[in-house]
């Protein structure tokens, strides 16, 4: 697994969020991506999968009690105003990341879990457990990269 650090400077996703558990991720994710994916590429044909717990609506600490697993599929957007209608937007701060390219026809579920648990250990990262996101990123050629916040 390729692993660079990445300083990124806070920016805006806009989107559609599906409350998931990773048991089901997989499928709702396709869900979203088949739903809203030829919406949002009017937009940008970059997108992102930015994933969060979330409690009453709004994004809490990945470790906070009683949160549910939220992933918003969506683009970057200039501001916190939707890029298309019925969708909503979230304000990813900066921060220094972690990023890994996912080998292609890789799963992407199973990459996540050699990041945290192969990745960062390796490249002696710490993951900074008071950061609200996790994030993938996917160019437009459809390569994937995933992106941890770290110390």
């Amino acid at each position: 697994m390729d692993i660079r650090f990445e300083t990124k400077n806070s920016f805006y996703v806009s989107g559609y969020p599906t409350e998931t558990t990773e048991a089901s991720l997989e499928k709702d994710c396709a869900i979203l991506r088949e739903k809203y994916e030829s919406k949002l590429r009017s937009v940008s044909n970059r997108f992102f999968f930015a994933s969060y717990m979330s409690k009453d609506g709004a994004p809490v600490l990945p470790m906070t009690d009683g949160g549910v697993m939220i992933y918003l599929f969506g683009v970057e957007a200039g501001s916190q105003t939707p890029v298309t209608e019925g969708a909503t937007c979230i304000a990813i701060p900066a921060a220094r990341f972690a990023v890994a390219a996912v080998p292609k026809g890789a799963p992407i579920l199973a990459a996540w879990h050699e990041f945290f648990e192969k990745g960062i250990p390796e490249i002696g990262a710490e993951i900074d457990m008071n950061y609200m996101f996790y994030f993938e990123a996917f160019d437009e050629n459809g390569a994937c990269e995933l992106w941890i916040p770290v110390k």
